[in-house]
């Protein structure tokens, strides 16, 4: 009998591990099992790149059910088409960031900004902006417990590209003293000024071979451009003289003189064309900038508007003049995320010692000192980021590293909905039937293989006598 209970346990075991076995070759994604997907509707106002107030965008954000302390929360999000446009022509380069914010709280209370961005081509007026493919953003914990997650703002922002455009009012090559005032483009000449064409001006090397000029005292020139900084372009001759700034209405204590060098102090002896007499630069980004020049020289002496060149400076932060705020409006479905107890390693890995060098995501918390509560900002994943971006201070103490759970790209299906609630899983109920399944298989087939031997093993014994 005890033989018997020593095979039936050794056929026991023997399905078990082939029942386990046969689970073991389909592995379960973390994600399918711990993430939810919710969906939510946006819509936007201001910004010049908005061009139907009140657009609508859709996001689809991916936040997991559970994680384990130490263990990165991340949260993707996935945008629909965007609904911005192009304000005018930008060369290559410009670059459209988006910022999703989500309130937390719980366990830890307060924002957390999940960033991306996405380089543009080359622009035409009214031409599409596209958005980054996903946009995400974490933070881990020290401490077991809830964390609920509430989406609130997206921020659309956009740097322009590095740029310089001369403009240039070339006319008709026959007009002489044109009406007073008058206006070419975005350049308007406020008392008598003569154009001279390209033909009496060949070979002076002028931009365009063309000038704007006056000789009269206190009559003016104003520009219009956006951009943050601009030059103005003359001659320097012995017949010309000092002009009065004004930018965006303030006078310069500067009166450039373009009857002398560069250094403002020579006397200029021969023509020299196309010459920066006065420059700024650095301005806020706005396309209502206004340069005024007047002519300070005695009456007989000359003064020349050859061409303007409009630069936009290289900028590090986006213009407030582009941003675009996109507001949920209803009551956002909020996602809990459950911090259960690390496991027996404590939820690290070999190379902790490389934790700063490998925050290169783009997550950022707005609370403060989090240190005692517990949370650290981890890097993100989304396309398009860029160094760290973490404000909380001062530093938290090191924890355990992040587990290298993927951050599971999401693509939207169908139409989205107004604060939907996370999607079924139904992934993990197949696999369980499936497992016990295989699991009852193999107790009964190795039961029966057992049996047979068993039984086969005393008819033997039968015949030897």
């Amino acid at each position: 009998m005890n033989g018997w209970g020593s095979k039936i346990r050794t056929s026991l075991a023997a399905g078990l591990l082939g029942a386990c076995a046969s689970v073991a070759v389909l592995p379960i994604p973390p994600s399918a099992a711990e993430t939810a997907y919710y969906h939510y509707q946006y819509t936007c106002h201001d910004g010049a790149l908005l061009k139907t107030p009140g657009s609508k965008i859709e996001a689809r954000v991916a936040i997991p059910k559970s994680v384990r302390v130490g263990e990165r929360i991340p949260l993707e999000w996935t945008l629909t088409a965007s609904p911005l446009a192009s304000s005018a022509k930008f060369k290559a380069g410009g670059q459209l960031s988006v910022t999703g914010s989500v309130e937390v709280a719980g366990l830890w209370q307060g924002m957390l900004d999940s960033i991306g961005s996405k380089e543009q081509g080359e622009l035409r007026v009214d031409g599409p902006l596209e958005l980054p493919t996903a946009i995400s953003g974490s933070v881990a914990t020290t401490k077991e417990g809830k964390l609920l997650i509430t989406p609130r703002t997206l921020l659309l922002d956009f740097i322009p590209p590095a740029t310089k455009t001369t403009i240039n009012d070339t006319d008709d090559p026959n007009e002489q003293v044109a009406p007073i005032p008058h206006q070419h483009g975005p350049i308007r000449y406020e008392g008598s000024w003569s154009y001279s064409g390209k033909v009496p001006r060949a070979g002076f090397g002028d931009y365009q071979d063309d000038v704007h000029e006056t000789v009269v005292q206190n009559h003016s020139v104003t520009v219009t451009f956006a951009g943050t900084g601009i030059e103005y372009i003359t001659e320097r001759h012995p017949e010309m003289g000092a002009v009065k700034v004004e930018l965006d209405g303030y006078v310069r204590s500067e009166k450039p003189d373009a009857s002398l060098e560069a250094d403002g102090e020579t006397k200029v002896t021969t023509r020299k064309a196309q010459q920066t007499l006065w420059s700024f630069h650095n301005l806020d980004y706005r396309p209502d900038h206004t340069l005024k020049l007047t002519n300070l020289a005695p009456s007989g002496k000359y003064m020349l508007v050859d061409a303007f060149n409009v630069v936009t400076d290289p900028i590090s932060l986006p213009p407030r003049y582009f941003r675009t705020t996109c507001v949920y409006t209803g009551n956002p479905t909020t996602a809990t995320v459950d911090v259960v107890a690390a496991s027996g390693n404590g939820g690290g890995s070999d190379d902790d010692d490389n934790d700063e060098n490998d925050n290169n995501g783009n997550g950022q918390i707005t609370d403060g000192d989090d240190s005692a509560r517990g949370v650290i900002v981890l890097s993100g994943g989304g396309q398009g980021h860029g160094a760290p971006t973490a404000t909380a201070t001062p530093k938290p103490k090191k924890t355990s590293k992040a587990s290298s759970t993927p951050q599971v790209r999401v693509t939207p299906k169908g139409g989205a909905h107004t604060g939907e609630a996370a999607e079924a899983d139904t992934t993990a109920p197949l696999l369980i039937g499936y497992g016990t399944a295989l699991t009852l298989g193999g107790f009964a087939g190795a039961f029966v293989l057992r049996r047979r031997r068993a039984l086969h093993g005393t008819a033997g014994r039968g015949r030897l006598g």
